[in-house]
Parts: structure tokens; C-alpha cells; sequence
């Protein structure tokens, strides 16, 4: 007897799971990015921007790019063209998604306020 047959096992395909998994990192960055550039462009209150967690931000972008390059990477041995598309559209996204992240930290530099 298997250890596995009382549990239910769901396999999903790698490419699939790690490009869901970078789409749902990139929702979320792209609701944390929206939020920041609301408050620096129109609300201009600084205070209320992401300011401590740039750092986790950042990383976790990263992170997301990379779920996505490898998406892509897995998804370019298939067939499937539809997967191909959604795979490198999220690659795309992620790429821009963290240059723009990148670009509002280097614009709000000098409204930081660092604390040791």
C-alpha cells in the first residue's frame, strides 16, 4: 500500500504552476505599484508609501521574474502555443513591472526619510 493513495494528489503541469504562480505575484506588485504611484503622483503623501518594505518588495519581484523566465523556459519545449504566449506575456509583464518599481524608488530617493 502507497502512502500516497489515501491523500488526493493533484500534478500539475511545472510550466503551468510556475507561470500562475509569477501571474499571482504580479497582481499583487501591480496593486502595491498602483497604490505608490497614486500617493507620489497625485495624493502626494509620502508617508503612506511602501517605503519600509522596498527591500521584500524588490526581492519578491525578482522572485517573480524568475517563476516567469523559467515558465517560459518550460514552456517553449511544448506545442502549445496558447502557453507559449501567456508565458512570455508574463515574462514581459514581470520585466516591466519591476523596471517600473525600480524607476518610482530612484524618483522618491530624496523623499525617504532613513532611520538607523
Amino acid at each position: 500500500m502507497s502512502w500516497r493513495l489515501p491523500f488526493a494528489t493533484c500534478k500539475l503541469p511545472t510550466n503551468v504552476t510556475l507561470t500562475v504562480a509569477s501571474v499571482l505575484l504580479l497582481s499583487v506588485h501591480s496593486g502595491i505599484f498602483v497604490s505608490d504611484l497614486y500617493h507620489f503622483a497625485i495624493s502626494q503623501r509620502f508617508d503612506l508609501m511602501s517605503f519600509p518594505s522596498t527591500t521584500v518588495l524588490l526581492f519578491s519581484q525578482v522572485l517573480s521574474f524568475y517563476l516567469a523566465l523559467l515558465g517560459a523556459l518550460y514552456s517553449t519545449g511544448t506545442k502549445d502555443n496558447v502557453l507559449k504566449t501567456f508565458a512570455l506575456t508574463s515574462l514581459v509583464t514581470n520585466f516591466a513591472a519591476f523596471f517600473g518599481r525600480f524607476c518610482l524608488e530612484y524618483l522618491t530617493l530624496e523623499y525617504r526619510q532613513e532611520v538607523y
